[in-house]
């Protein structure tokens, strides 16, 4: 019994290390899963939440907490980085840019009437 125990101990062990090394190199089930988050629309105030950025502040401010939080779960040497949040603060960078072009459209057609 014990030694049933160990062989699959091992086999589990072994499918977990594998399901991770492939999430940390951005395959398998967790990259599948970061690519369907970024098909779902991202509500500005999810965005603002994820990237904890106002739109009000400017596309440089935006763009200083994109990078910033993306360079944080990057993969590095000493970590496998995180491409699933890597996914959503991609798009809510777009959220946000998207809203800050359409407020600042709205701004231009407020003037010309």
């Amino acid at each position: 019994l014990a030694q049933i125990t160990m062989i699959a101990g091992g086999a589990v062990g072994r499918a977990v290390m594998e399901a991770y090394r492939e999430a940390a190199a951005g395959r398998g089930a967790a990259a599948a899963t970061a690519r369907k988050v970024t098909r779902r629309k991202m509500s500005l105030d999810e965005a603002t939440k994820v990237l904890d950025a106002d739109v009000s502040k400017g596309p440089e401010h935006i763009k200083e907490r994109f990078e910033k939080l993306h360079a944080m779960n990057a993969q590095t040497p000493d970590s496998p980085g995180s491409p699933y949040l890597q996914a959503r603060i991609t798009a809510a960078q777009k959220v946000l840019m998207a809203a800050r072009e359409a407020e600042a459209g709205k701004a231009a057609d407020d003037k010309t009437e």
